[in-house]
């Protein structure tokens, strides 16, 4: 019998996991994946990019971005406010 080939997680992830699926980031309102290739709204803040799924989560952001870049967890996860759900 022939033993099976040994695969590291990292080769795993690089096959199973397409190309395009690398480069989405998270709402930082609402938490949505957004890809950053063809997001519609940004808005930058000290110096980084922030991606947003619809206007109302980056109009959310835009009036208090410290609230969204400083905090991981946000206000509780999707479908607050961003009218997608």
């Amino acid at each position: 019998m022939r033993r099976a080939k040994s695969i590291s997680k990292r080769q795993l992830s690089e096959k199973l996991i397409p190309k395009e699926v690398k480069h989405m980031a998270k709402d930082p309102v609402c938490k949505m994946s957004v890809d950053e290739k063809t997001a519609q709204y940004t808005s930058e803040y000290k110096g980084t990019t922030y991606y947003f799924c619809a206007p109302s989560c980056k109009a959310t952001f835009d009036k208090n971005p410290a609230k969204y870049a400083s905090s991981s967890s946000g206000h509780g996860g999707h479908g607050c406010c961003c009218g997608n759900c």
